[in-house]
């Protein structure tokens, strides 16, 4: 296996808390309506069920720029559009703080999630670009903090506003957050060195990295995972207000304990993974996640949602970072299309898995998303893990 780029590269980079900080505000956004959708249906006047539809027009839209983003960022500068996504986001949080009815909301999440799409996917790709294969599962867990982080605030900070100021003031400030971001990152564009940009037409950018078995088996496996993993845990919050009679913010703090999980695995990611090993880190995340899953399908309180939460989010990370590694490496000479076409898988998964699930929770319960989850994701574990051995005795 390549490990390009050479340890000299890997200071050509821009300021990994630049990207950190860009993330942040992305994943906030993203997760934002999470903790939201009851107060969504209340103020649109439709299930709770419907309201899910802003979760999943924002995952929609972001998976499907990835097919311009990956290669614009090759060819264009990948910090450039960075810098222009996170204007683009500040403009549709103002958008949804102001819109009136369902369809409206619906318009101003699929472009923040439009242009959301360009951040996390290539600011992983510029990490690829500049740190080496044996650093970088460690230098993207350090991202991954930030993107954890921003996640929490979206769903746990989000929710608390909610219930003081109501929902519209969480998306005015999550735009004045990305005001904030694009100045910081044009002034670090300003003093960042020119990009080496790809050369390949479009389709062959495309081409290339699906041409690869094994970028295929990545592609594939990131899609069941955001449908099934995913897609469940952004019904934790509605479930426990509706089911328990928690509160809008009661509910994203017990939520907000699946991304303390992940900052535990990011904090302790530096030794475990040695230890452990890609294999063994897949392993151990599908068994944290069936349990995660059984506590929150048989729970009769809400208190077992706190520890199914915070395993869960130790065990998506542990399998989540691991298939992150490898898509940054699929295309090393078309990394931001690699990526990005991992983001569009992820986020094409995700948003079916919300869409059935939110048809589940409006038919039955979403204890029986919990339960598919808590069957399927060892299940996809263990086939990933076999393959990821296979892989390596191949390399």
């Amino acid at each position: 296996m390549s490990v390009a780029p050479s340890a000299a590269a890997e200071t050509a980079g821009p300021p990994l808390g630049l990207l950190a900080l860009a993330a942040f505000a992305s994943m906030a956004a993203m997760r934002a309506c999470d903790s939201l959708l009851p107060g969504l249906a209340t103020s649109f006047g439709v299930s709770t069920g419907m309201a899910a539809q802003t979760i999943a027009a924002f995952a929609v839209a972001y998976g499907l720029l990835q097919v311009v983003y990956g290669p614009l960022g090759d060819r264009r500068g990948k910090l450039r559009v960075i810098t222009l996504a996170a204007v683009g986001c500040a403009l549709a949080s103002l958008g949804m703080a102001r819109s009136h009815s369902l369809s409206e909301a619906l318009v101003w999440r699929a472009l923040a999630g439009a242009a959301g799409g360009g951040i996390v996917p290539l600011a992983l790709a510029l990490i690829g670009d500049t740190v080496a294969y044996e650093r970088r599962q460690v230098v993207l867990t350090r991202l991954s903090m930030a993107t954890i982080s921003g996640a929490i605030a979206g769903q746990w900070l989000g929710g608390v506003l909610a219930d003081a100021w109501g929902w519209r003031t969480v998306f005015v400030g999550i735009a004045a957050l990305f005001a904030v971001v694009a100045v910081a990152l044009w002034r670090g564009m300003r003093t960042a060195p020119a990009p080496t940009p790809a050369t390949q037409p479009f389709v062959q950018q495309v081409g290339g990295v699906l041409q690869a078995p094994w970028a295929r088996v990545v592609l594939i496996v990131v899609a069941l995972e955001g449908a099934i993993g995913f897609a469940a845990f952004s019904f934790v919050p509605a479930h426990l207000h509706i089911a328990f009679g928690l509160s809008l913010g009661q509910s994203g703090a017990v939520m907000a304990l699946y991304g303390v999980g992940g900052l535990a695995w990011a904090l302790n990611a530096k030794w475990l993974i040695p230890r452990l090993g890609e294999r063994g880190l897949v392993l151990g995340g599908g068994a944290l996640l069936c349990l995660a899953m059984g506590l929150l399908a048989m729970a009769d309180a809400w208190i077992w949602a706190a520890p199914g939460c915070l395993l869960g989010g130790i065990g998506v990370f542990m399998l989540h970072s691991t298939l992150q590694t490898h898509a940054t490496q699929m295309a090393p000479q078309s990394r931001g299309t690699g990526v990005s076409l991992f983001a569009l898988s992820l986020f094409a998964g995700q948003s079916l898995g919300v869409t059935l699930g939110a048809l589940a929770m409006d038919l039955s319960s979403p204890r029986v998303v919990f339960g598919a989850a808590m069957v399927l994701l060892p299940l996809l574990a263990g086939v990933f893990g076999h393959l990821l051995a296979r892989h390596h005795r191949g390399h």
